[in-house]
């Protein structure tokens, strides 16, 4: 059985129908060796560590995601601090910018620079968000030199060849998820054929984006057949790819 990395699952979703440690059951039990869930809200985060404690191949990565920016203060920041020195917390995340919702993007870009201070500071990766807001994104990644220092993750990522380039040049990967899957993906299977395998890791955003335990090897497959791989060496490569990201997590 190969072994999967799923770089980004929200495993307390109330969307599941399962239990989180029947869901992680099901999903360990399809070959996913490790998993990695983003934080969204502040409340969220104390049971999403707890998770992550209890659950061997789970791992956490506290953040605010864009569009709950308004929850940002000093307390959330100090939270943040605390928890990015605990155990089986990996990343920064899911953290940036959204034009199609929350609030004013000025104001997301301040939480945004203060999450990324924070990855720095801790010497942590972060994983990335971003709707409608690439170049903007962008040029904060770059005035910081945030993916040199600490790496990271573009979190469902859409875009072209192009933008797919710099952010492997910024020192990021780029995350393939259930987007692939889409008959009207056009630029992502593009971006995929011809971006170095070092460059790839495999995401479901599940529930979000597929609500099914198997999704990432549906990503997989197709991921396999657009690259003229066999699964083997897709799994292979997105899970050394992922674990060069988390260099906390011990292999």
């Amino acid at each position: 059985m190969n072994d999967w990395f799923d770089t980004h699952i929200h495993l307390l979703a109330p969307e599941w129908r399962q239990r989180p440690e029947e869901l992680y059951q099901q999903i360990s039990a399809l070959g996913v060796g490790k998993m990695v869930m983003p934080g969204v809200r502040v409340a969220d985060w104390p049971a999403l560590l707890a998770l992550a404690q209890h659950l061997p191949a789970v791992y956490f990565a506290p953040g605010l995601h864009p569009v709950y920016a308004d929850q940002w203060n000093a307390n959330a920041a100090e939270q943040l601090k605390r928890l990015a020195g605990m155990e089986k917390v990996v990343a920064i995340g899911e953290i940036g910018l959204d034009a199609v919702a929350g609030p004013s993007l000025d104001e997301q870009e301040l939480v945004f620079r203060s999450q990324l201070q924070i990855a720095l500071d801790c010497n942590l990766p972060v994983l990335l968000h971003s709707r409608n807001t690439t170049g903007r994104v962008l040029a904060v990644l770059r005035e910081l030199n945030v993916g040199q220092q600490v790496g990271g993750i573009w979190h469902g990522f859409s875009g072209s060849i192009q933008v797919a380039n710099e952010l492997v040049c910024l020192g990021f990967k780029i995350g393939v998820g259930p987007i692939l899957l889409r008959k009207s993906a056009r630029k992502l299977p593009l971006a995929v054929v011809n971006l170095p395998e070092d460059a790839l890791v495999l995401e479901t955003d599940a529930p979000d984006m597929i609500a099914e335990v198997d999704g990432l090897l549906h990503v997989a497959q197709r991921l396999a057949e657009l690259k003229g791989w066999n699964l083997e060496r897709v799994a292979k490569m997105t899970y050394e790819n992922a674990t060069r990201v988390f260099s906390r997590i011990q292999c």
